[in-house]
């Protein structure tokens, strides 16, 4: 779709539509190729209308172009250091830009200070624990738990909700370090480009995004509930890639983390979005390292997405991991682009692997349980 929108030539393609109704088929071959209907041809405009169709936000095609350049701005240190030839920290300083620039945007200033003290302070503070128990499996399990179940409580708290169960990411983040060493030397880079972005954030400029409301009824038994899903499903994910020897055993317990809601609808919808987003952030990466060897266009590609992901950020496009797989799977392969195809392989796999999990989690034991524990409390 991606590649539809941005690389296509200024030339018609062909559609073809059968008689036999149910049997219609598109061919969408790479860019000049005609698209060929029964009663003529099918411009460029409409092709592109019919892809913009698919990636409206209820019938809605809203474009945020301030956020596009606000994810410029803040990836500006990865470009910086890039040019610099410091390429150790690209990752980190990739992923910490990224990360932000995905974040709502508060109308008043203040609120965007605090947003970015909760980030930094909280969110690090994760970060440092997941580098911390990483080497102990036991350890890890056990606050990987904890981390997941006291998030959930805070996320009814007015102030921090919004942004609670996303510092999940962070904390796995910090797993995918492997040692305290590690996450040490990345918790300053992490806290020099989120404080860079954190303080680009407070100009007046940003068209402001304003953060999911807070369900502050909703009840602690139904926090719990949450907490617990997620707490469980987390952890048997971490287990699993203990036990498997796997590279990043950070990924499918993030897969956990972002899938995972109280709302049963809403946690399958967030999984499809996933599984979508990382298979086809995956391809996109796998496009880029097929044909670009130079570290530095690689960087600029990563950039390219981070920029299209804030520009699509109110679409569907925006509202999955499909630029940001793509942009953490060209930064990993970066300095070793030997290992590309393997980080690609990993990706799909470990979070394939988490999907699977929080979607059986979701689904099964907990509404058939809490259905007969306390229906009044269940969702309907």
């Amino acid at each position: 779709m991606v590649i539809i929108l941005v690389w296509i030539r200024r030339k018609a393609v062909s559609v073809r539509y059968p008689t036999h109704r149910g049997c219609e088929y598109i061919y969408l071959i790479c860019a000049g190729v005609k698209y060929k209907e029964r009663q003529g041809f099918v411009t460029q405009r409409k092709v592109v209308t019919l892809v913009l169709d698919r990636i409206k936000v209820d019938g809605k095609l809203t474009l945020m172009w301030t956020e596009a350049a606000r994810a410029f701005v803040c990836m500006l240190p990865m470009f910086v250091a890039t040019g610099l030839g410091k390429t150790a920290f690209l990752v980190s300083l990739g992923q910490g830009a990224f990360f932000y620039s995905t974040l709502f945007l508060p109308k008043r200033i203040g609120a965007r200070a605090v947003m970015g003290s909760l980030v930094l302070a909280l969110g690090l503070g994760f970060y440092l624990i997941g580098g911390v128990v990483s080497p102990n499996p036991w350890v890890a399990l056990s606050f990987t738990f904890m981390v997941c179940l006291n998030l959930s409580f805070l996320s009814s708290w007015k102030i921090g909700g919004p942004l609670a169960l996303t510092l999940v990411m962070i904390y796995t983040a910090g797993l995918n370090t492997g040692s305290p060493e590690k996450a040490s030397a990345n918790f300053l880079v992490f806290a020099f480009v989120m404080t860079w972005c954190a303080l680009i954030s407070l100009l007046p400029i940003w068209k402001p995004i304003e953060p999911p409301k807070v369900d502050e009824a909703q009840t602690n038994g139904a926090l719990a509930e949450q907490g617990l899903r997620m707490a469980i499903g987390a952890s048997i994910a971490l287990a699993i890639s203990y036990l498997a020897g796997f590279a990043k055993i950070g990924w499918a317990t993030s897969a956990v983390g972002n899938v995972i809601r109280y709302d049963e609808k809403l946690s399958k919808r967030r999984a499809m979005a996933r599984l979508l987003g990382t298979i086809g952030g995956a391809l996109l990466a796998s496009i880029g390292l097929a044909f670009v060897t130079d570290i530095s266009v690689l960087v600029l590609i990563a950039g390219a997405f981070a920029v299209l992901n804030g520009l699509f950020k109110k679409t569907k496009l925006g509202m999955m991991p499909l630029f940001y797989t793509a942009t953490i799977l060209l930064l990993y392969s970066a300095n070793d682009l030997t290992a590309g195809t393997e980080n690609v392989i990993q990706r799909v796999l470990y979070n394939l692997i988490g999907i699977v999990i929080a979607v059986i989690v979701v689904t099964y034991p907990f509404p058939w349980i809490m259905k007969r524990v306390n229906p009044s409390n269940s969702p309907q």
